[in-house]
């Protein structure tokens, strides 16, 4: 996984490529009650979850996820994933503003393929307590 810091709050992460197998698609549709054979469209919930929790650890960000809120959640589905596909998340911090005595953080998560197409496009949203120093 690889994290990159900008300028102010931006923070970038990228996983690594997970090739989509029809042993992880089968573990996965055991595990939340899909019919066997067909590749869930919340697999990419799984696939996505390494490169969002590390935004929500990084340092620069001071998120304490014992006082967050997860205010908002979105996504587009571009194309079903399929077994075969090898797809890479990427999470980007969009914006950071104060809210309340916190602050709210956006970030979006793309799931692309192999060309660089995406598959699916998340975008959440934290309202979290502001942290000490």
């Amino acid at each position: 996984m690889s994290t990159e810091s900008a300028a102010g709050d931006l923070v970038v992460v990228t996983g690594d490529p997970v090739t989509v197998t029809t042993e992880v698609v089968a573990r996965f549709a055991e595990a939340v009650g899909a019919r066997a054979g067909q590749v869930p469209a919340t697999l990419a919930a799984a696939l996505t979850a390494p490169v969002q929790r590390a935004v929500m650890e990084h340092p620069a960000l001071r998120i304490d996820l014992s006082r967050t809120l997860h205010t908002a959640q979105s996504s587009e589905h571009h194309r079903p994933i399929a077994v075969g596909d090898v797809l890479t998340a990427t999470a980007t911090v969009t914006g950071v503003r104060s809210a309340r005595g916190g602050r709210m953080i956006g970030f979006d998560t793309v799931l692309r393929d192999a060309t660089g197409a995406a598959v699916q496009s998340l975008s959440s949203a934290l309202l979290t307590a502001e942290v000490e120093e």
